[in-house]
């Protein structure tokens, strides 16, 4: 969307971008899989099927027009997903500048977080098994905030949370040289 990119980068230095990982396309790919699988078992053992319930020579109500019709619609239920899984890839934005953290998700109902580098107390990253293979990850940030905010599918989450470390500590450097000490003796 490229949204908080156009917003900061006339105003003020971009940093970092991070980047969210197309893995969230696997839980569409295993619905298809699902759904596919059981409508193909469907087609070939559906005489045997209906034998096994009372009905005897060709099937009566797993015929092939509506098997048609259920892999028809096993379709349509994965071509929604893969819009709605798209949409939430495309609809989100972290970036970090010179002084703050800004994340940005959503199209139609927008939600904005903005937490300023020097509030942040902790920084972490997670990954499992798997996204550690594919290499994506959690950032949660830990803030003055009541709650933690925690951002999913990072790509190279722990990289890009070093950097955000390095962003915080050239702040917290430049909020101390500019501190004045006034001695009286």
């Amino acid at each position: 969307m490229k949204t908080l990119e156009r917003k900061y980068s006339s105003s003020e230095r971009i940093i970092a971008k991070a980047k969210f990982s197309a893995w969230v396309y696997i839980s569409p790919v295993i619905v298809a899989l699902v759904l596919g699988g059981i409508i193909a078992a469907l087609w070939l053992f559906g005489g045997k099927i209906e034998g096994l319930f009372g009905v005897a020579n060709a099937p009566k109500y797993l015929t092939e027009q509506n098997l048609r019709w259920a892999l028809l619609a096993a379709a349509g239920v994965v071509l929604i997903s893969v819009l709605l899984v798209s949409l939430k890839l495309y609809s989100k934005e972290l970036i970090v500048t010179e002084d703050k953290i800004v994340y940005r998700e959503g199209i139609a109902s927008v939600h904005n977080v903005v937490i300023p580098l020097k509030e942040v107390r902790i920084l972490e990253s997670h990954q499992t098994g798997f996204q550690r293979m594919f290499g994506i990850g959690t950032i949660t940030i830990i803030s003055d905030a009541e709650k933690p905010y925690t951002i999913k599918g990072v790509k190279s989450a722990d990289r890009f949370s070093r950097r955000i470390v390095r962003q915080m500590s050239e702040v917290r450097r430049a909020q101390e040289s500019t501190r004045f000490v006034l001695k009286l003796s």
